[in-house]
């Protein structure tokens, strides 16, 4: 490192970077919920470029059916500076809202408070302790390309403290969204898409609290046609994190 400051957390993650804008919160709130509609839509603040994260999670601190779980995916629309959130195939789902983080990098710098603000070489703000940031506490690859590639962020994790609920974590929305398409029959399709499963204390399941990701949910409705496009087989990055606001 020639110049800068760099943090990490207890996990190995850099919270602070000398090399690239580090994610300030530029807008959070609630959702509306979900009800019995397929997808849900939410506007992105006014302003707010392509360059933008968001992170979402279940409001709820308990899941649906037996499992005692929630699913759902998403993705990000720029051309109606929205992101929308789905729900998978399945017989139980979850109605409810959704928490949301919308990030940013590269904010203007502060012109009054106290605290730290670090620069790239080129200039432009990596971070400033005027604005508030998340808590990334873990990142994994996978893959697109395979209905049985998938992640379990569990307790075992190091990114998991003592004490961390499943509901404490937020996952990205960026790294969702439909990336192939199954058959149902000679008429319908399915896709398939980059998900989140949200698996809670309680239930029949007998796992403890995880959150898994992959690409292996379906989601609804189904659409007429034959199921002939792939939307993506490369690999995503999955980021989890927290924010105290």
């Amino acid at each position: 490192m020639a110049f800068g400051v760099r943090a990490f957390n207890e996990s190995g993650y850099t919270q602070i970077d000398e090399t690239y804008g580090n994610l300030q919160v530029v807008a959070n709130g609630t959702t509306g919920a979900m009800g019995t509609n397929t997808l849900l839509t939410t506007p992105l603040p006014s302003g707010v470029g392509s360059d933008a994260v968001v992170f979402i999670r279940p409001t709820a601190n308990t899941g649906v059916g037996a499992g005692n779980f929630i699913i759902f995916w998403g993705y990000l629309d720029f051309s109606a500076n929205t992101f929308v959130i789905g729900r998978p195939l399945a017989f139980s789902f979850y109605q409810g809202t959704y928490d949301y983080i919308v990030c940013v990098p590269n904010l203007t710098p502060p012109t009054s408070g106290y605290g730290l603000n670090v620069f790239t070489s080129g200039g432009d703000l990596a971070y400033s302790s005027e604005y508030n940031s998340v808590e990334c506490v873990e990142a994994v690859n996978f893959s697109l390309s395979s209905f049985n590639d998938s992640f379990n962020f569990t307790e075992n994790n190091a990114g998991w403290a003592s004490g961390d609920n499943v509901y404490d974590f937020y996952v990205l929305l960026n790294a969702m969204g439909k990336v192939g398409r199954v058959a149902g029959n000679s008429t319908t399709h399915y896709y398939r898409a980059s998900a989140a499963t949200y698996k809670y204390t309680g239930g029949t399941n007998p796992d403890a609290q995880n959150i898994k990701i992959g690409a292996s949910e379906l989601v609804a409705p189904s659409s007429s046609g034959a199921a002939t496009t792939v939307f993506s087989t490369d690999s995503r990055c999955q980021v989890f994190a927290k924010y105290g606001g």
